[in-house]
Protein backbone atom coordinates (compact mmCIF):
# COMPACT_ATOMS: atom_id res chain seq x y z
CA UNK A 1 0.00 0.00 0.00
CA UNK A 2 1.37 3.23 -1.10
CA UNK A 3 1.70 6.11 1.20
CA UNK A 4 -0.99 8.19 -0.14
CA UNK A 5 -3.36 5.23 -0.26
CA UNK A 6 -2.74 4.73 3.68
CA UNK A 7 -3.26 8.57 4.12
CA UNK A 8 -6.59 7.92 2.37
CA UNK A 9 -7.52 4.69 4.98
CA UNK A 10 -6.14 6.48 7.97
CA UNK A 11 -8.98 10.06 6.79
CA UNK A 12 -11.78 7.40 6.25
CA UNK A 13 -14.22 7.46 8.94
CA UNK A 14 -15.45 4.32 10.70
CA UNK A 15 -18.48 3.46 8.96
CA UNK A 16 -17.00 4.78 5.25
CA UNK A 17 -20.20 3.31 3.75
CA UNK A 18 -22.21 6.00 5.50
CA UNK A 19 -21.79 10.13 6.22
CA UNK A 20 -22.18 11.52 9.34
CA UNK A 21 -24.65 14.22 10.06
CA UNK A 22 -24.57 17.44 12.07
CA UNK A 23 -26.44 17.48 15.05
CA UNK A 24 -29.92 19.50 15.25
CA UNK A 25 -28.55 22.25 17.24
CA UNK A 26 -25.22 22.21 15.37
CA UNK A 27 -27.28 22.48 12.33
CA UNK A 28 -29.20 25.40 13.83
CA UNK A 29 -26.41 27.19 14.68
CA UNK A 30 -24.61 26.53 11.08
CA UNK A 31 -28.05 28.17 9.48
CA UNK A 32 -27.86 30.96 12.19
CA UNK A 33 -24.24 31.86 11.36
CA UNK A 34 -25.48 32.00 7.62
CA UNK A 35 -28.19 34.61 8.36
CA UNK A 36 -25.67 36.85 10.81
CA UNK A 37 -23.36 36.61 7.72
CA UNK A 38 -25.99 37.91 5.50
CA UNK A 39 -27.35 40.22 7.91
CA UNK A 40 -23.63 41.67 8.52
CA UNK A 41 -23.73 42.79 5.37
CA UNK A 42 -26.95 44.40 5.13
CA UNK A 43 -26.58 46.40 7.64
CA UNK A 44 -22.93 47.39 6.51
CA UNK A 45 -24.87 48.31 3.18
CA UNK A 46 -27.92 50.26 5.26
CA UNK A 47 -25.63 51.85 7.69
CA UNK A 48 -23.46 53.39 4.86
CA UNK A 49 -26.55 54.39 2.86
CA UNK A 50 -28.22 55.97 5.53
CA UNK A 51 -26.53 58.24 8.03
CA UNK A 52 -28.90 58.99 10.55
CA UNK A 53 -29.02 54.77 10.86
CA UNK A 54 -25.18 55.43 11.10
CA UNK A 55 -25.43 58.34 13.70
CA UNK A 56 -27.73 56.40 16.22
CA UNK A 57 -25.60 53.21 16.24
CA UNK A 58 -22.38 55.82 17.40
CA UNK A 59 -24.17 56.90 19.90
CA UNK A 60 -26.40 53.57 21.49
CA UNK A 61 -22.92 52.33 22.66
CA UNK A 62 -19.61 54.61 21.26
CA UNK A 63 -19.22 53.27 18.18
CA UNK A 64 -21.18 52.40 15.04
CA UNK A 65 -19.09 49.31 14.50
CA UNK A 66 -19.35 48.41 18.24
CA UNK A 67 -23.07 48.13 17.75
CA UNK A 68 -22.94 46.71 14.31
CA UNK A 69 -20.97 43.85 15.86
CA UNK A 70 -23.20 43.55 18.75
CA UNK A 71 -26.46 43.63 16.46
CA UNK A 72 -24.41 40.46 14.37
CA UNK A 73 -24.24 38.41 17.74
CA UNK A 74 -27.70 38.93 18.49
CA UNK A 75 -29.00 37.69 14.70
CA UNK A 76 -27.09 34.57 15.74
CA UNK A 77 -27.69 33.99 19.12
CA UNK A 78 -31.62 34.40 18.69
CA UNK A 79 -31.63 33.01 15.25
CA UNK A 80 -29.55 29.83 16.45
CA UNK A 81 -31.66 29.21 19.54
CA UNK A 82 -35.19 29.78 18.10
CA UNK A 83 -33.93 26.91 15.41
CA UNK A 84 -32.43 24.44 18.10
CA UNK A 85 -35.82 24.87 19.40
CA UNK A 86 -37.70 23.94 16.40
CA UNK A 87 -38.53 20.64 15.46
CA UNK A 88 -38.03 18.44 12.60
CA UNK A 89 -35.21 18.39 10.03
CA UNK A 90 -34.08 21.90 9.15
CA UNK A 91 -32.14 20.68 6.03
CA UNK A 92 -32.30 17.88 3.56
CA UNK A 93 -28.65 16.38 3.29
CA UNK A 94 -25.39 15.98 5.56
CA UNK A 95 -23.58 19.27 3.66
CA UNK A 96 -26.45 21.22 3.06
CA UNK A 97 -25.53 23.67 5.85
CA UNK A 98 -22.03 23.65 5.14
CA UNK A 99 -22.77 24.85 1.38
CA UNK A 100 -25.24 27.14 2.34
CA UNK A 101 -22.71 28.70 4.80
CA UNK A 102 -20.36 28.63 2.23
CA UNK A 103 -22.76 30.11 0.05
CA UNK A 104 -23.66 33.17 2.28
CA UNK A 105 -20.02 33.99 2.64
CA UNK A 106 -19.03 34.25 -0.68
CA UNK A 107 -22.15 36.18 -1.47
CA UNK A 108 -21.65 38.65 1.13
CA UNK A 109 -17.82 38.82 0.82
CA UNK A 110 -18.48 39.84 -2.87
CA UNK A 111 -21.72 42.61 -2.41
CA UNK A 112 -19.10 44.11 0.33
CA UNK A 113 -16.23 44.70 -2.21
CA UNK A 114 -18.44 45.25 -5.02
CA UNK A 115 -20.00 48.07 -2.39
CA UNK A 116 -17.15 49.25 -1.42
CA UNK A 117 -15.30 49.01 -5.17
CA UNK A 118 -17.84 50.53 -6.84
CA UNK A 119 -20.04 53.11 -4.78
Amino acid sequence: MSSMQSARVAAMPASAGQSAALSHTATAYGIAAAAAVLFNTLLAFVKDSYEPLNTAMAKTLGHHWTTHGVAVVLVFLIVGFALSRASGDLVKGPYSVIYGLCAATVVAGLGLAGWFMFL
